[in-house]
């Protein structure tokens, strides 16, 4: 490969880094979910939720001022999640870490030599590659049914609900999902950095046929 092509591996490297940047920031915020939280009758109360994968923050005003709050997510899961969805949210982000660091790692080898395995070669590009994406976008869908299911109606524990505050509508996805839906798309460049890096072993493969064709038939 010339020079151009080696970069263009060699630029994946730097986009899983940087995915995997996403994906760990991501995994310890505290913003996949914002939502407001209002108690209907009591004009002077109002606060605001962050809900993240392990830890989130709620900020509520009873009337008497602001009270913040440290919450533990996996604590409260029953109140206001789907276990199998947070569950299969962390799995899913955890393995496209995995999967974009050894697109990083064999980046970096495929810059440096030309290896021949299928793993460790051009073709281990795409598959790490398209693993992590497929995880990520398991991680991005799996949230999403966990938001439509239970959290875009409720992020409020017993006793707040039993003081009549409601976030019932009010949810939204925070920054920490939207950083994984930016790694996807990151994934996705990595991809088609690593299709026009190699264009040139497509087309001799292509110059190669049909002088293999001819041989035979000869």
């Amino acid at each position: 490969m010339n020079l151009y092509k080696h970069g263009m591996i060699f630029g994946t490297f730097f986009g899983s880094c940087l995915c995997i940047g996403l994906l760990a920031a991501a995994l310890g915020t505290r913003y996949w979910i914002v939502s407001n939280a209002v108690r209907p009758n009591y004009s002077k109360s109002g606060g605001r939720i962050f809900i993240g994968l392990f830890e989130g923050e709620k900020n509520l005003n009873f009337g008497f001022g602001l009270r913040c709050e440290t919450i533990e997510v996996p604590a409260l899961m029953s109140e206001m999640m789907i276990y199998p969805l947070w569950l299969g949210t962390v799995i899913c982000m955890c393995a496209g870490i995995l999967f974009s660091a050894a697109a990083a790692v064999f980046a970096v080898i495929n810059t440096a030599t030309t290896p021949i395995g299928i793993l460790t070669g051009i073709p281990g590009l795409y598959i790490w590659n398209t693993l992590s994406v497929l995880f990520q976008l398991g991680a991005i869908i799996l949230w999403a049914l966990q938001y439509h299911k239970k959290l875009r109606f409720n992020v409020m524990n017993e006793y707040e609900r039993s003081h009549e505050w409601t976030s019932n509508g009010m949810a939204f996805f925070g920054l920490s999902y939207w950083l994984v839906v930016a790694s996807v798309l990151l994934q996705f460049i990595n991809i088609i950095l690593i299709y026009s890096g190699t264009s040139d072993i497509r087309e001799k493969k292509k110059a190669t046929k049909p002088v293999i064709e001819e041989k035979a038939n000869g």
